[in-house]
């Protein structure tokens, strides 16, 4: 910030309140509204200046800033509070007949005709209580007993869909929310997958990752799971104001919390059954899981006439659906190796249709799981379709066992190269030790050319698996030794595929450092922290190097992550491939455009630019990274503030957003011809 900003905001205390401000207004519109109004690098500047200031100027930090959502440094343990209102747990039924029981038993103690309610999803996650005070969160706990509860106030506030400040002068003084987190299906499977990988215990569903999550004693182990929360609550009814749940629900709304949606008013009990089929409807579609309807009496007064027992209120019962179930029989079980090294069983199924779609595979996750439960080749077993990218087998049903299953042995080599496997201490994940295993190698290098890291085009599965059975290849950086008369000798591939791969080949090796970083396959390293560890370190050398104190000063690293770093750079192994693709000529170095080298007469500069569906010449990240070559942005969802829609086959929904907003659309032929 310059001079004239300060002069032009009074103060720097001013200047600070309206980054503030107009951050959490932008949080607001992503992560609630999902209606973006600025590219995300406008957000990393305006974040980068706040937290700049506040480093100059500590003394203008406040608890409720955006800066603050992520704590330093580790806690040794939680301190227990005692809840101001207890958080008691809920009744629950899965029958129609006890339902309509619950509500004439309320409709006889109030002496009414009928009762009316609020029914919400009964979203799959963990309770926590909310305490703000003068609009700011100063306090979350965990149910604990229901009378007292872990302070879990660092964990929550990494949560970037709560609001961590309140500015409007009309919210109480004092208010305790209750809201449910939770982990979508999607961020689910990533952690599992990432888990997996590790050779950790898989999660077995969204709600016990959430839970585990919110017991992590690094707030910055925590943000990476990238949690989520909605509001269903409030405790003491008198705080806001209203006279019912659903007022409530509205009023939190307008305030800016991000509610437990939909909440609907319904005026009967027949109306609650009418919304449950509506609801079954929708529960495929949902982003994350639920497990039924919560029905609450809507009538504050009502409520606190009805009371509650020593458990639970008796104005609210959860209605709960039947799980996603079916039975079928294991016909084998199969082992896959992993990029790790890690042999995953997988129970392939007698075909059976689970809730709408054919199932014909099931995770068991590793050895102790098949162990554990006792499954055994040609037993019917019971599967359940939740989070998982594939179902899992709950139990097995014994009493339909009939003599000629089989105990499954888990393999003592590996079934792709035949080398010993080995267990570690305190893991399940049973590894190949085998270095040079070509299962491994296969997945390693899949990763390496993914569109998310080195972006190697036409290099797929298919053509990998050639390459390493035929012994072309040995290791990563082999790629880069590869000759057109070697790749045109394979099956299915001609001069001029093998051309195109050599090209893109040669093309990968002018990518950032960040794809560099990803592609190496570092465990805990993703896509994101690749990018952070490029931006602070600058080089592939200064990382290899950076001490584990540097690596946990990361904003994003932790001990765990930290530890795998410098485990990764201290193999000789993986030095050894360093250094040989070094020799092969890629950029160890991040690169940062300068002002003099980009091309200011470019119809991009300083634009933002969205792409929609599919371009025929570019994939959207190589069509973004020669739009901020250029000086533009690049935006990832819809807003005003995106200056050209370049729109290729099948655009979607961001087509007719864009008409209606009146932005400029262009074809990816107008777009070729800007550039």
């Amino acid at each position: 910030m310059n001079d004239n900003q300060l002069n032009l905001f009074g103060s720097v205390q001013k200047r600070i309140e309206y980054l503030k401000s107009i951050i959490r207004h932008h949080d607001h519109k992503y992560y609630i509204d999902a209606d973006p109004e600025i590219a995300d690098s406008e957000y990393d500047d305006l974040l980068k200046e706040l937290r700049a200031l506040e480093e100059e100027y500590p003394e203008f930090i406040t608890p409720d800033s955006p800066t603050q959502r992520v704590s330093g440094e580790p806690l040794k343990e939680f301190v227990t509070v005692e809840h101001e209102f207890p958080m008691l747990s809920i009744d629950n039924t899965y029958s129609e007949n006890e339902l309509r029981d619950f509500d004439s038993r309320l409709k006889r103690v109030l002496g009414v005709n009928s009762v009316a309610y609020s029914v919400e999803l009964k979203v799959d996650g963990v309770a926590v209580s909310l305490i703000y005070e003068n609009g700011s969160l100063v306090r979350a706990l965990s149910r604990g007993d229901g009378i007292r509860g872990d302070d879990i106030t660092n964990n929550v506030k990494t949560i970037r869909s709560l609001s961590l400040y309140i500015q409007d002068s009309s919210f109480p003084k004092k208010l305790t929310l209750r809201g449910e987190v939770f982990l979508t299906r999607d961020q689910f499977n990533a952690i599992n997958r990432e888990r997996s990988e590790h050779g950790e215990t898989l999660f077995a569903n969204p709600r016990n990752a959430a839970a585990g999550s919110l017991k992590l004693l690094d707030a910055r182990e925590v943000d990476r799971r990238n949690l989520d929360i909605v509001i269903h609550g409030v405790a003491g009814h008198t705080q806001l104001g209203v006279a019912s749940h659903y007022d409530a629900m509205q009023k939190l709304e307008r305030f800016g919390m991000r509610i437990n949606k939909p909440v609907t008013y319904c005026e009967n009990i027949d109306a609650v059954l009418a919304l449950r089929e509506k609801i079954l409807e929708m529960r495929a579609s949902l982003p994350f899981d639920i497990d039924g309807m919560v029905v609450k009496v809507d009538d504050y007064d009502y409520q606190r006439q009805l009371g509650m027992t020593a458990k639970s209120p008796r104005w609210v019962i959860a209605y709960k659906f039947p799980a996603e179930q079916a039975t079928t029989r294991v016909l084998d079980i199969a082992i896959q190796v992993g990029r790790t090294g890690i042999l995953t069983p997988v129970a392939i199924l007698e075909p059976t249709l689970v809730s709408g779609s054919t199932v014909s595979r099931a995770s068991l996750y590793n050895r102790d799981e098949i162990e554990k439960k006792d499954i055994r080749i040609h037993d019917m077993v019971l599967i359940e379709k939740g989070g998982e990218i594939i179902p899992k087998v709950v139990k097995v049903i014994e009493s339909q066992r009939t003599g000629l299953e089989q105990k499954y042995v888990f393999p003592e080599k590996c079934p792709e190269c035949g080398a010993g496997v080995i267990q570690f201490k305190n893991e399940v994940a049973v590894r190949c030790e085998n270095i040079s295993c070509p299962a491994q190698l296969k997945r390693r290098i899949e990763h390496f050319a993914s569109r998310d890291a080195m972006n190697i085009d036409g290099l797929g599965q298919s053509l990998i698996n050639q390459l390493v059975e035929t012994k072309l290849l040995h290791s990563v950086s082999d790629l880069y030794h590869l000759s057109v008369e070697e790749l045109a000798g394979l099956d299915k591939m001609g001069a001029k595929s093998a051309g195109n791969i050599i090209t893109a080949l040669e093309n990968s090796k002018k990518n950032g450092l960040d794809r560099l970083i990803h592609g190496l396959g570092i465990r805990h390293v993703g896509l994101r922290l690749s990018t952070v560890l490029s931006g602070i370190f600058s080089t592939l050398d200064k990382l290899g190097n950076a001490s584990f104190d540097e690596l946990i000063a990361v904003p994003d690293v932790g001990d765990i992550v930290a530890e795998s770093i410098l485990n990764f750079f201290q193999s000789d192994q993986n030095r050894r491939e360093i250094e040989a693709l070094r020799e092969a000529g890629l950029n160890f170095v991040q690169s940062e455009l300068s002002d003099e080298t980009i091309d200011k007469s470019s119809p991009f500069y300083q634009k933002t630019v969205l792409f929609t569906g599919s371009l025929e010449k570019f994939s959207r990240t190589e069509a973004g990274e020669l739009v901020k070559q250029r000086g533009g942005k690049v935006a990832a969802a819809i807003s005003k503030a995106v200056d050209y829609v370049v729109a290729g086959t099948d655009p979607g929904s961001k087509y007719q957003k864009a008409q209606d907003l009146n932005i400029n659309i262009i074809d990816e032929t107008t777009f070729n011809k800007m550039l």
